[in-house]
């Protein structure tokens, strides 16, 4: 199974723009009765998130990037290849995830998909252009991850 996490916190302007991706994700999953994903709103809570990770599982980790790239631009990493963007310090206020993955589930294979931001501020509503794009940005990375599932488990 791929098990897809949404991460971010929705107070934060486009910090939240992995759950929204998720939460979206998860409703067509559903929808389309794709039992080879699995989606998880994680928000901020990497421990439920761990929780819900088991070693040799496939993971695919959606959240908000600033790469200093244009606001919206997706990236695709697989996890091996996030290493060097993790800090080796890590501190309560610097734990992601994405660095909690790869230190302590280091049989997990999978992908980190960025959207880079354009604001973070207090804020439900993303910015404008994270607005304007997020249907192409949604399509781009639902097609992904239907494709790895496919590929996976030759759906």
């Amino acid at each position: 199974m791929v098990k897809v996490f949404g991460i971010g916190n929705i107070l934060l302007k486009d910090d939240g723009i992995g759950v929204r991706l998720a939460r979206n994700i998860k409703r067509r999953v559903d929808k389309d009765n794709i039992n080879e994903i699995e989606v998880f709103i994680g928000e901020t809570d990497y421990l439920y998130c761990l929780e819900n990770i088991n070693d040799d599982e496939f993971i695919i980790i959606l959240d908000s990037t600033y790469f200093g790239i244009n606001p919206g631009e997706i990236t695709f990493k697989k996890l091996e290849e996030c290493d060097k963007l993790i800090s080796k310090e890590i501190t309560a206020h610097e734990t992601s995830l994405l660095s909690l993955v790869r230190l302590e589930k280091t049989n997990v294979n999978g992908y980190f998909i960025g959207i880079e931001i354009d604001s973070i501020e207090y804020s439900l509503e993303l910015s404008n252009i994270l607005q304007k794009r997020f249907n192409s940005i949604y399509d781009e990375v639902y097609e992904f991850i239907v494709k790895i599932a496919k590929e996976l488990y030759f759906l």
